[in-house]
Formats: C-alpha cells, structure tokens, sequence
C-alpha cells in the first residue's frame, strides 16, 4: 500500500511528537490535502516531507522548477495546523517541528542550467 502525503503527514507528526495525532487533527490533515491536491500531485513536497519522515537530511540544497504557490500555501498551513514554528518571507519558509527544520528557497539556481527556480534542504535540529 502506497501512502499518501497526508499519511505521511500524519506518521511524521505522530513520530515526532511521540503520541499519535488526534483523529480530528488528522482528519484537518487530510482535508488541507485535498483542499490543495497534493495527495495526487505532491510534486516537491513529497521528497521533502520524506526525507524528515525518515530520519535523513538533505543538507545539499535540491533544485526544483517553482511551479505554482499553491504546495508552499499548503506547507504554510499544514505548519500552522500542527504547531510547528514557521518563517517566512516571501523569498523562504523555514519550518521547524521537533527534530526538524525545512528549508525552502525561492530565489535557487539550477546547478546545472543556472535558470531560476526554488530549493529546499532538511536538517536535523540540534
């Protein structure tokens, strides 16, 4: 069975926090997915939220194409509903939740081709 963002979502947090995360938490987990698609079409998200889901960092910076706000409005919001610190400011959002810290830049160059785009890193807080 594949899991969903969301699902990983809810086990990241659950982890996290060392108790599992309240049926209506996760239940408002699920309806920001759908909300903003990113069940079906996590994009960047996905690697991102992984990589914390499973205990590694990326501490190299990852390019992507910045497609849309629309997944960086969801992480904004998925912090908010699960209290984890966030910043951001336009050009950034940094979020911390236990253990944590993501990193997404939206003023990246692509290593390769140089054209503008967006990067994320996730490192482990000491």
């Amino acid at each position: 069975m594949t899991m969903t963002l969301s699902d990983l979502v809810i086990d990241l947090q659950a982890r996290a926090s060392g108790t599992p995360l309240p049926a209506e938490r996760a239940a408002a987990v699920r309806d920001l997915a759908d909300e903003y698609g990113v069940d079906a079409d996590p994009g960047w998200l996905l690697p991102l939220l992984t990589a914390a889901h499973d205990g590694r960092e990326v501490p190299r910076p990852v390019f992507f194409d910045y497609d849309d706000s629309d997944r960086q409005t969801y992480l904004f919001e998925l912090a908010t509903l699960l209290g984890w610190k966030i910043d951001s400011a336009g050009e950034y959002t940094e979020i911390d939740l236990p253990g944590w810290r993501l990193y997404v830049s939206n003023e990246a160059h692509s290593p390769t081709t140089g054209r503008g785009g967006s990067s994320y890193t996730v490192t482990r807080l000491p």
